[in-house]
């Protein structure tokens, strides 16, 4: 007893007990709240489209903090979701599909009974159209929005593909139209832009559309 009440009064053992103190502190704190990960995962959206694009960006961003992002490449928000609730999947965190715009492109001379124009989508019975591939938020959004024109899968050719193989069936004319949900600034865009002959329509019925699904 005697030895520790000189102690009380001994002013390096009163900083000896305050290290201690906060090395025990900050050894809880480590394991209660650990620190940020170096290394984490993204699910993103096909090589040529802009949810990838950002990943690349970030994770050039994110290297100079000394994190390592993987960015994983995938079919498109549906995809992205499945992968976040799949706690296996090794995905952190993933873009999903909100914001942006509905582009529907197709060729001129595959409407030329509405005078070469593509204004409704009741006019896509009968022919052959990209409908977003799968895993795809254009393939989600593109199924509610022919299911709201009344159009079946048997009233038209629908084709499951991925935009860089939708734009060359509709260059070689063996498909009429293809849908892709995109932001403006997507490169594939650019590319349809450049195929003579296409056109892109013009949603006569948005705001029909809009007034049911406001997003």
């Amino acid at each position: 007893m005697n030895f520790i009440k000189r102690q009380i009064y001994n002013p390096m053992a009163i900083v000896a007990v305050f290290f201690m103190l906060l090395i025990i502190l900050f050894g809880v704190l480590w394991i209660l709240i650990p620190p940020p990960p170096k290394s984490t995962e993204m699910a993103t959206g096909l090589p040529t489209g802009l949810y990838y694009q950002f990943g690349e960006r970030l994770k050039a961003e994110l290297a100079k903090d000394g994190v390592d992002l993987k960015v994983r490449s995938t079919g498109g928000t549906l995809d992205n979701l499945a992968l976040l609730n799949d706690p296996k999947s090794g995905v952190d965190f993933g873009m999903v599909q909100g914001g942006v715009t509905n582009w529907v492109w197709y060729r001129e001379d595959a409407f030329k009974g509405d005078g070469g124009q593509l204004k409704l989508l009741s006019q896509l019975k009968g022919k052959n159209v990209s409908i977003g591939n799968d895993g795809s938020g254009t393939l989600a959004l593109v199924k509610d929005l022919l299911q709201a024109s009344g159009i079946t899968d048997k009233e038209i050719g629908a084709q499951k593909l991925k935009p860089d193989d939708a734009i060359v069936q509709l260059r070689s004319g063996e498909l009429d139209a293809v849908f892709v949900v995109a932001a403006a600034e997507t490169p594939i865009l650019r590319k349809f832009y450049s195929v003579p002959g296409i056109r892109l329509m013009g949603f006569d019925q948005a705001d029909a559309y809009t007034r049911n699904w406001p997003y």
